[in-house]
């Protein structure tokens, strides 16, 4: 069999692979290369002794000025002559530009398909510590929110709080600067008011409306250990209309019934066609009309860890079977442009040695805050 130098290059803090491999976590792009027993990362003098302080155990940590450090180029053909190889194997998303410079250099790539760290799905008890400990900072933003939204006074339609007009930005800013008190880094934190719940990625923006829906999803990242959280919750701040607490009654059922069906050997597309049954059996459909989508249209779940969306997924395309060591999110939800969106989501942890799942998530569920 050919011998390969497997190759990463990218920063800590936005490549998942590259974190994993190495240990390190830096702003700026870096290269991580592994030939046979050999593990090393080619870092820049700004980022030598950092490196060395936090890579894991048996990665070399060497500065670019070993390899010629002239050019990334040159460092990687320093490398290919070190190693007597020719031959790199790269990620799928390996810069296309660099990869012609290096063919045209006389050097090899082929790329890993299937994913460059498959072990990556399977979590270790501290990599499940670390997700934990980024869900509690998830639930603190929760129950900031619920703080917020208790003190309001309902003002006609809209909310109003701290003398004046409550709006999805304000609940956002609460919500973040308490996932930052708790040591975490807030990202993209969803708080979508109304109609705007109907589409399950709008980040929420202008006032936040009384008596309707209100759809909050946290995901903080640790900026020490990389690992993601995953919590959402949808809430009334008021009285929720006969639509929705039966479309709230409904995802709670299919959510917790869904959680009973994370074993090991059972395949994600077989847990999503279960919960989606449950969201049938109370005559919530799934469809198209000239609004838009309603219904359950997105998948299940999917795995959480070094990146917010990785594998394992829960959704109609899963075509795999649960091992065991796997931390996935579980979160139906249905959506109707007429009136928005529920969704209710919880991380669950199938242990390694295949015993009963675990739920990391404690924040509570309840539709109206009175």
């Amino acid at each position: 069999m050919k011998k390969n130098i497997r190759l990463l290059i990218g920063s800590g803090e936005n490549c998942a692979d590259i974190r994993y491999a190495s240990g390190i976590s830096t702003p700026d792009e870096f290269i991580w290369f592994e030939y046979g027993s050999r593990r090393c990362a080619v870092l820049s003098p700004l980022e030598i002794d950092r490196g060395k302080s936090c890579a894991k155990p048996g990665v070399e940590v060497v500065p670019d000025s070993f390899f010629g450090g002239t050019s990334r180029l040159n460092i990687l053909l320093a490398i290919a002559a070190e190693c007597q190889c020719r031959h790199f194997l790269v990620p799928d998303d390996f810069p296309f530009a660099l990869a012609e410079k290096m063919r045209a250099n006389g050097l090899e790539l082929s790329a890993a398909g299937s994913g460059f760290f498959p072990e990556r799905e399977f979590k270790n008890d501290r990599e499940v510590a670390a997700v934990t400990a980024a869900q509690r900072a998830a639930e603190a933003g929760f129950a900031k929110a619920v703080e917020v939204l208790t003190d309001c006074e309902i003002d006609g339609e809209n909310l109003r709080w701290n003398d004046r007009i409550l709006t999805s930005e304000i609940l956002r800013a609460e919500i973040d600067c308490e996932i930052l008190r708790h040591g975490m880094l807030p990202t993209g934190t969803i708080c979508a008011g109304g109609k705007q719940g109907a589409q399950p990625h709008n980040a929420g923006s202008g006032t936040l409306p009384a008596n309707a829906p209100i759809v909050m999803d946290i995901f903080p990242r640790s900026p020490e250990t990389g690992y993601w959280g995953d919590l959402t919750r949808t809430v009334v701040r008021g009285k929720a209309s006969g639509i929705v607490k039966q479309a709230y009654e409904a995802v709670l059922e299919a959510r917790e019934y869904a959680k009973t069906l994370i074993k090991k050997g059972t395949y994600g597309a077989a847990i999503h066609c279960a919960a989606e049954a449950v969201l049938e059996k109370h005559h919530f459909f799934t469809g198209e009309n000239d609004r838009g989508q309603f219904g359950f249209f997105h998948g299940l779940g999917h795995g959480v860890g070094l990146e917010i969306h990785e594998s394992p997924r829960l959704s109609p395309r899963a075509r795999t079977a649960l091992q065991g060591g796997e931390i996935v999110t579980v979160e139906p939800g249905l959506y109707y442009p007429e009136w928005g969106g529920i969704r209710l989501e919880d991380l669950i942890y199938l242990p390694q040695d295949g015993s009963e799942a675990v739920c990391l998530t404690r924040a509570p569920d309840f539709l109206e805050i009175d």
